[in-house]
């Protein structure tokens, strides 16, 4: 197996199809590259936050070109925060430090870069009430999710019970429909709306400075998302007790 290929195999997967086709080329790449140098996971951790930030002061401005110059460098670091866990796994240097890092620097990220578009939105179109209040739920529903990501219900099952389930269950269970509902999610653009897909629909409305539509978008998609995802998990739960 070659390095690249190890590298790859560190991904973290299932993930959105947009992080799995678009973000992760890069990221791998990237970790190909600084893999036998002295950077650790979280120097790209912090990295990652630094050109976010640096980002989001460009966000401030609200001109179109500086906007663009933001988005660019917020996808970069989007990259290189894919890339943190990568180095990590594929060098096995874990530590609660590590991952307490990464999970702030991210919040950090998401506070800044919604609060600094509504800023430049304001900046170029006057004094705007709706948008900070856009840009509000927005978040707050972000935060939800990333706390249902954190948890999850019900206890692990214990590894003997998959041991002693017959052969000829595992093809029924397989066959169900919400099995097959599940597996043709994963090929749904905004199945679970995942830090990747929050990346991409930026990048989508961004690009075309639709600042407004972009906070709409956030905020009504992620709401039905923070209703659709714990029904999904108490569907599996109560099926993992049948």
């Amino acid at each position: 197996m070659s390095e690249l290929a190890k590298i790859n195999a560190c991904a973290k997967r299932p993930i959105d199809i947009w992080t799995n086709f678009i973000y992760y080329p890069l990221s791998i790449r990237l970790v190909y590259v600084v893999r036998n140098t002295g950077i650790t996971p979280n120097a790209l951790t912090i990295s990652s936050l630094i050109l976010a930030l640096i980002g989001c002061g460009f966000f401030t401005r609200g001109v179109y070109h500086d906007v663009i110059i933001g988005l660019i460098l917020v996808q970069v670091s989007y990259v290189v925060d894919c890339a943190d866990g990568q180095l990590a796994r594929y060098k096995q240097h874990f530590s609660p430090v590590g991952g307490w890092i990464d999970q702030v620097a991210d919040r950090i990220k998401e506070f800044a870069i919604y609060a600094s578009l509504a800023y430049g939105y304001t900046r170029m179109h006057g004094p705007d009430d709706h948008i900070w209040m856009y840009a509000t739920f927005a978040l707050f529903v972000l935060f939800l999710l990333e706390y249902y990501g954190q948890i999850r219900m019900g206890k692990p099952q214990p590894a003997v019970a998959t041991a002693t389930s017959s052969a000829s269950d595992q093809p029924a269970k397989d066959a169900d429909g919400f099995t097959r509902a599940q597996q043709l999610r994963a090929l749904v653009p905004f199945r679970g709306f995942l830090i990747g897909e929050q990346y991409f629909a930026l990048l989508a409305f961004i690009v075309f400075d639709a600042v407004r539509p972009f906070f709409l978008f956030v905020g009504i998609l992620g709401g039905l998302m923070c209703i659709y995802r714990p029904i999904i998990q108490y569907i599996k739960l109560k099926r993992s007790t049948t």
